[in-house]
């Protein structure tokens, strides 16, 4: 039997007799709840035109009545158009509706769910966000990122029994992939951390999993009442108090990702920023005095830029502090800022899954002088900068070797393009592994992430892996604390 614990005992005590055995994976951004509740939502990702749209909308609305529709994925990219009122009313008249952009930061409902939210024309903007409008101010039924807020609380929240479901379809999905563990943010799905905190400690009993369980603000007095909680909540053998987690911008797909520069291929427009620079510092001189991490999603290198300055404004300095703050994504950045990132002793949280998805387009975006520092995964660790990896599921699919596969080759699942997207910024394999493993590890504790005496058994067990096919790998056996959790 493999021991709970990796003792230095010779010989070391396994029943594995596999080709590998690879620390388990771990997940540094995930919303794993989020993720679940997708499986069992409308999904409209695979959707190429109109006429997709219409049969898997029609397909899920004669399965599953209710009062709201809510579903994910669409993608104008993939489409041709985007969605809106009109169209949302024309595919579901007489439920409230509200269907996510696969990016999660921007939303269109139909009319009935502007009338359940109190939505009109009289609605004020929300600094932060943008309510998207006709010539007569009428809105679209289009929102973008903070703007998202005006439905939370029309939205029903998802009984026990769905949410208990939803983590178990999350959790084994994990499993099969070799995950052992996931660094999660899912608040806005429930609206309190110790209820979450809950769910999450009930599901591991059944079905082991390490968890980092971040928590969502979006002002101060959020981040005050979450430093109380972190004080307060002691540390499980599988539950962990993880970061205080913030949106400083949106996505590169909807144009909300903030930047330096207009977006090439939209001159007059260079994003949206969350926060006024003022509020961000405020919240970040809070943290550091009470040693809260932020966790700053900041895809554009306009919220780069926000985010350092935020940082060595309370500091004084781009130097090290008393907290290793992260920046989730930093897809478009400048050789400037990652030498400041380094000063600051920031850590980068990639999803390299994301380049599948965004390598067909996101040069229109940025142009060619700023596409040659995107998704520079190499330069970034080569500054000696610690990377993570993550999915951002449900935005990608969990199975984290398609974000490993990616990282290493550069190419889409096509295998395209051949020589791979700007080659030169892959990371070699040992370095992609690492950091899904054992960097990802850091920010969770020291006692797992390594095959090492002392550590924690949370291990992969492959019988054919295979270097040369990095998305198709699957573990055979899955162990966590010593407990196999998974056998193919």
């Amino acid at each position: 039997m493999l021991s709970k614990k990796i003792h230095m005992l010779s010989p070391v005590q396994s029943d594995a007799t596999a080709e590998l055995i690879m620390p388990g994976i771990i997940d540094s951004h995930v919303h794993l709840l989020g993720t679940g509740l997708a499986m069992l939502e409308l999904q409209v990702n695979h959707c190429r035109d109109l006429n997709d749209l219409h049969r898997v909308v029609n397909d899920y609305l004669d399965q599953f009545t209710g009062t709201w529709v809510i579903g994910r994925g669409w993608d104008q990219n993939k489409l041709g158009f985007e969605l809106d009122k009109r169209l949302l009313d024309s595919l579901c008249p007489e439920r409230p509706m509200l269907m996510y952009r696969v990016c999660g930061h921007v939303v269109a409902a139909n009319t009935q769910a502007l009338v359940a939210a109190g939505v009109n024309r009289q609605t004020d903007d929300i600094p932060g966000g943008v309510i998207k409008r006709d010539d007569h101010g009428e809105p679209t039924g289009v929102f973008e990122e903070r703007a998202m807020e005006l439905f939370e609380g029309s939205i029903p929240v998802p009984k026990r029994e769905l949410i208990t479901s939803a983590l178990d379809k999350a959790i084994n999905y994990a499993h099969r992939y070799g995950i052992t563990g996931v660094q999660t943010d899912d608040l806005e799905v429930v609206g309190d951390y110790n209820t979450l905190w809950s769910y999450y400690q009930h599901a591991i009993e059944q079905l082991p999993l390490r968890v980092q369980l971040h928590h969502r603000i979006r002002a101060l007095s959020q981040l005050q009442e979450f430093s109380y909680i972190k004080k307060q909540q002691p540390d499980t053998e599988f539950i962990r108090v993880g970061a205080a987690k913030l949106f400083l911008d949106g996505s590169l797909g909807a144009r909300t990702a903030a930047l330096l520069a207009d977006y090439s291929d939209q001159p007059d427009t260079r994003g949206v920023l969350v926060y006024e620079d003022a509020e961000l510092r405020e919240i970040v001189a809070f943290a550091e005095q009470h040693s809260v991490t932020l966790a700053l999603h900041a895809i554009g290198d306009r919220a780069i830029e926000q985010a350092l300055n935020a940082i060595a404004a309370v500091r004084g300095a781009d130097s090290p502090g008393p907290v290793k703050h992260r920046l989730i994504h930093c897809q478009v950045t400048n050789t400037r800022q990652i030498k400041r990132m380094r000063n600051l002793g920031i850590i980068i949280e990639i999803q390299p899954g994301f380049l599948q998805t965004d390598m067909d387009w996101v040069w229109s975006r940025v142009g060619t002088d700023r596409l040659q520092t995107s998704y520079c995964w190499r330069s970034l660790a080569q500054s000696g900068l610690v990377l993570t990896g993550g999915s951002d599921a449900p935005v990608e699919d969990l199975n984290p070797w398609h974000g490993i596969a990616t990282a290493v080759t550069r190419t889409n699942q096509a295998g395209e393009p051949a020589r791979g997207w700007n080659r030169p910024e892959a990371l070699d394999l040992p370095q992609a592994l690492t950091a899904y493993t054992a960097a990802s590890a850091l920010l969770m504790g020291s006692d797992f992430g390594s095959v090492a005496a002392g550590k924690w058994a949370d291990l992969a067990v492959y019988n054919d892996f295979d270097c040369d096919k990095l998305a198709a790998n699957r573990p055979n056996r899955v162990i966590i604390a010593g407990q196999t959790v998974y056998q193919r």
